[in-house]
């Protein structure tokens, strides 16, 4: 007969080791490798538009064009268009958006979002992001994927916490 004390204590250190070889994969891994043609695109468009990034959309699959939404300071949402490593000037969006509340409430930065989203569908292919409230005024980064089968997911991260609140996928006919 085997005795479960024993058999929790030796799941219990299998699960400690995991988790301590997972951490110190997360510590060496460099989340800007992933998608050096957003993160270069976004500080060009934060260069030539001061404000919050609201929003950004892949023109093409490869990440060479995309289409990037700040927010200003003075409320304004401003499109800035990035191809090939220069940015267009920024295009007047209609709408306007508070800057004070969306700024104070992220606490964590997009780039960290868009991993955590990405650990949901670790073979995807993300299209873009909205940072917005909730009804509840939390606020939260969405990324819309592709999935190499086909369906598309949506996967809301938690802007204050880094966790993820919602994922879901479904098949476009």
């Amino acid at each position: 007969m085997t005795n479960p004390a024993a058999i929790l204590c030796l799941r219990t250190s299998a699960a400690v080791m995991l988790l301590a070889s997972a951490t110190t994969a997360l510590a060496d891994f460099d989340a800007s490798a992933i998608f050096p043609g957003i993160d270069a695109c976004i500080d060009l468009a934060l260069q030539q538009q001061e404000g919050i990034v609201i929003g950004w959309r892949l023109t093409n699959p490869q990440a060479t064009g995309v289409e990037i939404d700040v927010l200003a300071p003075d409320d304004r949402v401003w499109k800035l268009t990035c191809s090939n490593g220069k940015v267009s000037p920024p295009e007047r969006k209609l709408g306007n958006k508070n800057y004070k509340m969306l700024k104070g409430r992220a606490k964590v930065p997009e780039k960290s979002a868009r991993f955590t989203a990405v650990g949901s569908y670790p073979i995807a292919e993300v299209r873009t992001l909205k940072y917005e409230t909730s009804w509840k005024g939390r606020p939260y980064y969405s990324y819309e994927m592709v999935l190499n089968d086909g369906r598309e997911a949506t996967v809301d991260v938690n802007a204050e916490s880094g966790q993820v609140d919602r994922s879901k996928s479904e098949r476009k006919d």
